[in-house]
């Protein structure tokens, strides 16, 4: 029976879904472009509205790097206009105005204007302007660069967005951090034939982990036969194919994502212990989805006096202030090897199984070997004889020694803290060393001993 991880799901939808300062700055930003607009054509109440993510309420924070941003619509064209003539128009008419001259990003399909950074990411809206279909089923048209204007209905989709219910919500919203989270597969499905696709798998199931796992389990069913992208039609517009430009590369590369989130949650289906269910979540949905702390399973720093010294190895220890040295940390996820944000030391709880790449940062005037320290601490390593405490060269998985000293991996295994560290050492004197880099472990079954 799966563990009980409401309160995890809860906070993490609560740390990738925006709120202050974000809220209110999309918000003012879209009273703001939204009043120009319509003074500018002089449009009639409801001619300049929302559309996407943000009105449909699935709206998410970006990773970091990322962006956040708004859609407006503006039934502003006219039936002669051309297509390109109608973008320039609304580009030459934001131009105008100083409050935008200097925001103004010209795009295919829209035009856009940046807006500063925040603690969350850059921050644009987006304008398209369109107007009044001249043939059903479309309500309106919309125009593209170097193309002719086509058929569109983003008020009609937004109100089947929202007509699917807080759990579909809820859904969409974590999946498409999963998709976020997945390097290879960031740009491979775009989010309105993500969120048909969960329409057309998603349980009405309450909990949050069971629902998530059936989905992306039905999902991985529906795609694994396939060979080529499917045609995904418009819910409100079945006349356009939403995937029509879903290359076989992309396509590709979201079925791979696809395989591997499927094993991933049967997994945390089938785990009976919370830490390791937990884990296996945060491997699908990256850092915001919260796991046991340290301070939590009571980990802390044992004895490290059984590890080597640099005088059994012959070194003298001469620190020159030209010298240092500083370690970096990324979790390896995944079979394929993508990796999740760097690891910082003394961090959140890590799971068995898991390997570590570590790379020194080094100052150096002149050449130094590289050379690595692990010290593992605990009763769990102390029982089965993994108290590690050598001085290495920087070595693979399978222990084989890399000709690039600046790296160094490691695997996950004993439930306690543990250490590592670099040195830098010239003719038999260490240089320089860097601080203690801190691992928290946790090994299914192994309470933390000293």
């Amino acid at each position: 029976m799966a563990v009980d991880l409401r309160a995890n799901f809860a906070e993490f939808l609560l740390n990738i879904s925006l709120g202050d300062p974000q809220v209110p700055r999309m918000d003012s930003a879209a009273r703001t472009v939204s009043d120009f607009l319509t003074r500018s054509y002089g449009l009639q109440s409801g001619e300049v509205f929302l559309q996407g993510s943000y009105p449909n309420g699935t709206a998410i924070e970006p990773v970091a790097g990322g962006e956040y941003d708004i859609d407006l619509v503006a039934v502003c064209c006219g039936a002669g206009d051309e297509a390109g003539e109608a973008l320039n128009e609304l580009e030459r008419r934001f131009r105008s105005d100083g409050r935008f001259r200097d925001r103004v990003k010209r795009k295919n399909p829209c035009v856009r204007l940046e807006y500063a950074g925040d603690d969350v990411g850059d921050f644009h809206v987006d304008v398209v302007p369109c107007r009044r279909s001249r043939s059903l089923p479309a309500p309106l048209e919309v125009p593209r660069r170097g193309a002719d204007w086509k058929d569109s209905a983003p008020a009609e989709y937004t109100a089947w967005c929202q007509a699917q219910g807080e759990l579909y919500v809820r859904t969409v919203k974590m999946l498409k951090r999963w998709r976020a989270e997945q390097q290879s597969v960031r740009n491979a499905i775009k989010s309105i034939v993500l969120q048909v696709l969960i329409a057309g798998a998603i349980p009405q199931v309450a909990d949050d982990a069971a629902r998530i796992a059936t989905t992306i389990e039905a999902l991985h069913s529906q795609f694994t036969p396939l060979t080529t992208p499917p045609a995904v039609w418009n819910p409100v517009l079945t006349s356009e194919n939403l995937a029509a430009g879903w290359s076989q590369e992309s396509f590709e590369s979201f079925k791979a994502e696809l395989a591997e989130a499927a094993q991933w949650v049967s997994e945390a289906q089938r785990s009976e212990d919370p830490v390791e269910a937990s884990d296996i979540w945060r491997e699908l949905f990256g850092d915001d989805f919260p796991t046991r702390t340290p301070d939590e399973l009571g980990l802390m720093l044992g004895d490290i006096s059984h590890a080597e010294t640099p005088a059994a190895r012959g070194w003298l220890e001469l620190p020159d202030d030209r010298y240092a040295v500083s370690i970096r940390a990324s979790i390896q996820r995944g079979k394929r090897g993508q990796t999740r944000r760097s690891y910082r030391s003394d961090g959140g709880v890590i799971f068995e199984g898991h390997r570590l790449h570590f790379t020194a940062k080094v100052v150096a005037p002149k050449h130094v070997e590289v050379w690595w320290q692990v010290a593992n601490t605990g009763g769990h390593a102390r029982s089965v004889g993994g108290l590690r405490g050598e001085i290495f060269r920087g070595h693979d998985l399978n222990g084989n020694t890399l000709s690039n000293q600046m790296e160094n991996w490691e695997s996950t295994a004993y439930t306690g803290s543990h250490v590592i560290r670099a040195m830098l050492v010239r003719d038999h004197r260490l240089l320089a060393t860097s601080e203690w880099f801190r691992v928290n472990i946790y090994a299914k079954g192994r309470v933390h001993r000293l």
